[in-house]
Formats: C-alpha cells, sequence, structure tokens
C-alpha cells in the first residue's frame, strides 16, 4: 500500500514544504533549519553550499531519513517520510537512497567487491547473483583489478570510487553524497566530480553537501543553506 501511494506522487523526486528542525540545548530548543522549502527534480544534479554549522548536515540526514523533522512535510520518490515511523524509513532509505560519504564507510575487514555487494545481501540477494549485479558498476567505476584488494591497500580515490559503487549497485532513486570530495587530493576530487557529472549525463538525481564553492560549482544548480535558511544561486559561471 506504502509503495501504490508513493509512486502515484507527484514527478519531483524529493520535495520539502515548510520543514523545521530543531534540537533541545537543556531546557531551550534551538532551531537549526528554518522554514525549508525545497524541490529536486528527477535527473538533476544539485549541490547544498554552507559553511560549518550552517545546518547543512542536519538537512542531509532528514533528506537520508536518518533523522526526523519537527514541522512541515517531506516527499521522497512520492513517499510521505513525515508520516513515516522508523522501521518504514529504515526500508525506504535502505531502496531509494545511495549514500557516499567523505570518509567512505568501507568496511575494513571487508574486501573491495564484498564491500560493494553489502547493500544487495541485506535485501535478500544471493550472493553469486549480487556480485553478477554489480560488475557493470564495478566496471564503470575502474575498480575491476581492485577486487580483492582490503580498504586499507587503496588510495584515496579508490575508497571513494568503492564507495559510489555500493551507493549504485541498488539502483537508487537518489544519491546523496557528503563532501565526497573532503578527504581527496586535488587531482582525486576532480577525478570524483568528473565521475559525477558522467552518473548525472546517464540520468542519475545527485545531492551534493559541500563546503567548497569550487566543488559545488560542479552541479547543475546550486542552494546556499546559511543559519539554517536555503537560499537558491545560479552554478553557471
Amino acid at each position: 500500500m506504502m509503495e501504490m501511494a508513493g509512486r502515484m506522487m507527484e514527478e519531483a523526486l524529493i520535495k520539502i514544504i515548510h520543514l523545521n528542525k530543531g534540537y533541545r540545548l537543556g531546557e531551550e530548543k534551538v532551531p537549526v533549519l528554518r522554514d525549508i522549502c525545497f524541490t529536486v527534480q528527477r535527473g538533476e544534479y544539485v549541490a547544498i553550499l554552507g559553511p560549518s554549522g550552517s545546518g547543512k548536515t542536519t538537512l542531509m540526514n532528514v533528506m537520508g531519513c536518518m533523522d526526523s523533522l519537527d514541522t512541515g512535510e517531506y516527499y521522497l520518490n512520492g513517499f510521505p517520510i513525515h508520516t513515516m515511523k522508523a522501521e518504514e524509513l529504515t526500508r525506504v532509505r535502505n531502496r531509494e537512497i545511495g549514500f557516499i560519504f567523505q570518509n567512505y564507510q568501507l568496511i575494513p575487514t571487508y574486501n573491495v567487491l564484498q564491500n560493494i555487494i553489502m547493500p544487495l545481501l541485506i535485501r535478500g540477494m544471493r550472493h553469486r547473483e549480487a556480485e553478477e549485479k554489480c560488475m557493470e558498476t564495478i566496471r564503470l567505476l575502474g575498480i575491476s583489478h581492485r577486487l580483492e584488494h582490503r580498504p586499507s591497500e587503496l588510495s584515496g580515490g579508490q575508497k571513494q570510487r568503492v564507495s559510489i559503487a555500493r551507493a549504485l549497485v541498488g539502483e537508487p532513486a537518489l544519491l546523496l553524497a557528503d563532501e565526497p570530495t573532503g578527504a581527496l587530493d586535488y587531482t582525486s576530487g576532480q577525478e570524483v566530480l568528473k565521475l559525477f557529472g558522467a552518473l548525472h549525463d546517464m540520468g542519475h538525481t545527485i545531492v551534493m553537501i559541500t563546503h567548497d564553492l569550487n566543488v559545488a560549482k560542479a552541479a547543475g544548480r546550486i542552494v546556499h543553506i546559511i543559519d539554517g535558511v536555503l537560499s537558491e544561486a545560479d552554478a553557471s559561471p
């Protein structure tokens, strides 16, 4: 029933309406996100740009179904996230979102292939089927020769490629990237941004969180967040 309702929703992949979020500090409620209204169409590549303490991480956590909102509405691929309980949120998060983190979040005792197929195994897919399903993605990301290596044997750029592959194999509706170049040198960072551009050209929807304007300019659209308030900006030079 939830899936049917979701598929009947509108065309926007993300629709956030008058979202507010705060945290309690002693007796006081400190606002972090203030009356956020934000829409991402399918196939868009959007950067959310803001300094430390601006609320961008909190917004990412809400968008990623890892934190709840206080008031407002949030629809992801048609699903009414703001009405869902924890179990439903986990299911939607695992199905609809591919996460790409600054520090990669790879399991150090797993090799590259094991890290990449893990989301598919969690869904109940058999090991051999999961391996076969991910091979095209592995070739796309140029890491076929690293499948038996552990994360400690990889460069930063290679680790991020593994992280991106892991995000892609589940065929998510949204790629949500948190400071994806933050731990990389300039050259590796540019390679990751070039890869994001290629994924966008293939039709993937990407929302990237960053503090770096030069990184944000790789996206087709920039949204600024300052003191928990969003404002639009033109990404063109």
